[in-house]
């Protein structure tokens, strides 16, 4: 990877520059003799040998990267093959996970760890970080400290839940990588809110890495039970929906448990990009590594809304698994190349809320088809002060059924018929609202029991 200083300070042109040079020098090069899915599917026209030529290549979808049923080592086709794979004989499942080699060029291809995503198939997706990319992780994990500001000194607790996913293990080798004081903690699943309120209370922890519904129930949670965390500066989100709405909540509950001028950043957790991207303050935008990932938009396939783009990745420097044009299933505004504004590096930066594919969902309202755009609802709900928790509920012929826990109680008569007004205007459709206990609204998220909270529900 390129040097970061240098790399944060390019102008636009010079970005360019650096990524037209690894489209041939990596995708025109590796991909293309090393990769059998790529191999295969540009043998007749040729690789890609410029950003040009890139963005004319078909797309790779996440069912792609499913294994066909009866074959359960199909996902090696979006594999890397080591070096020497590509030219000699053997086992295909020894040749791609590069295994028994003592060439210290072929141990970075060797599998190290894999992770799993589900996305919009529902199944789980293996996808192969080799030694390689581990070590990449390390570096992207000291980029991403930097990007949101944190440093050795910081006392840090990951509660990102823990999972063969990028959300846990990035977090994990940042820390580790940076030899700051760190609890791996697993997240609410593993070690609990109560012994998790206790580390970040006797460690004096000044940075909590966790999911944005998470850090609101552990907020909660403190306020209830009247535990202060003076320290406690730094609360980043990541791995869930954190629309701005949600994140100035939590701005607001982290000041009254935590230091007077706390801050709540997030971060993009991807794992076809094996590498998370942060912003250095809320709506800077996420800043990506473009000597590691190229990213571009495209209109998305159906169902979508007017206005969304759906994020495209190319990996630009990986081994193990590796994927060209593939559809994120994630919809930004844009990407832009400028300078940023606040932290004044020349990174590029996805702009505007992400939003997910899957999470649009069609209902049928009074016998007509109608598009419900359930990414709305954590901006609109978090924006409520008399909401505390919510969970939806959603079919396609029953529409959508909310259940909510008030502040007070006692103000469900006058606010249960404005909601339903609000929600209404803003979503086309008429929502069942009902109101419900925090206790048991906590209990049916599962906060402590799912790796993240149940908040949408699909009957």
């Amino acid at each position: 990877m390129e040097n970061w200083e240098k790399l944060s300070r390019l102008p636009e042109k010079q970005v360019r520059q650096l990524q037209e040079q690894r489209v041939p020098s990596f995708l025109g090069k590796e991909v293309a003799a090393r990769h059998p899915a790529y191999r295969e599917a540009w043998a007749a026209g040729g690789a890609p040998r410029s950003l040009a030529d890139l963005v004319k290549m078909p797309f790779t979808v996440k069912d792609d990267l499913l294994s066909p049923p009866g074959n359960p080592t199909g996902y090696l086709r979006y594999m890397l093959e080591a070096p020497a794979a590509a030219v000699a004989g053997g086992g295909m499942l020894g040749k791609l996970l590069g295994k028994k080699t003592t060439d210290s060029v072929l141990d970075k291809n060797q599998t190290s760890q894999f992770f799993f995503s589900a996305g919009r198939t529902g199944r789980l997706t293996p996808y192969v970080y080799a030694i390689h990319d581990i070590e990449q992780l390390r570096e992207t994990g000291l980029r991403l400290l930097d990007v949101l500001g944190l440093t050795q000194d910081d006392t840090m607790v990951n509660a990102m839940p823990y999972l063969p996913n990028l959300c846990f293990w990035q977090v994990y080798y940042a820390t580790v990588s940076l030899g700051a004081t760190a609890l791996q903690s697993g997240g609410g699943r593993i070690l609990g809110l109560p012994k998790i309120m206790t580390a970040l209370e006797n460690m004096d922890a000044t940075t909590l890495f966790t999911t944005p519904g998470y850090a609101e129930f552990l907020l909660y949670s403190a306020i209830h039970y009247k535990v202060r965390l003076p320290e406690l500066r730094n609360i980043i989100v990541g791995y869930a929906p954190a629309p701005l709405p949600v994140i100035k909540r939590l701005e607001v509950l982290a000041r009254m448990v935590g230091h007077p001028e706390a801050t709540v950043k997030r971060v993009y957790y991807l794992n076809e990009a094996k590498a998370a991207w942060g912003e250095c303050a809320p709506g800077s935008g996420y800043h990506f590594y473009p000597d590691h990932s190229f990213l571009e938009t495209v209109t998305p396939v159906a169902p979508h809304l007017p206005g969304q783009s759906e994020l495209v990745l190319t990996n630009l420097d990986v081994k193990g698994s590796c994927v060209v044009r593939f559809r994120t299933g994630d919809t930004i505004a844009g990407i832009a190349y400028d300078t940023c504004p606040v932290c004044k590096r020349g990174l590029p930066r996805l702009t505007g809320e992400l939003e997910r594919l899957q999470e649009i969902k069609k209902v049928i309202v009074n016998g007509e088809e109608k598009l419900l755009n359930l990414n709305s609802l954590y901006g609109l709900l978090a924006a409520e002060p008399d909401i505390l928790l919510w969970q939806a509920v959603v079919s396609p012929e029953q529409g959508l059924a909310l259940g909510v826990s008030l502040r007070n109680k006692d103000d469900a008569p006058k606010v249960l018929p404005q909601l339903q007004e609000m929600l209404t205007a803003q979503l086309g459709i008429v929502p069942q609202i009902s109101d419900a206990s925090y206790r048991e609204l906590s209990e049916r998220l599962g906060f402590e029991k799912h790796p993240v909270e149940k908040r949408i529900v699909y009957a």
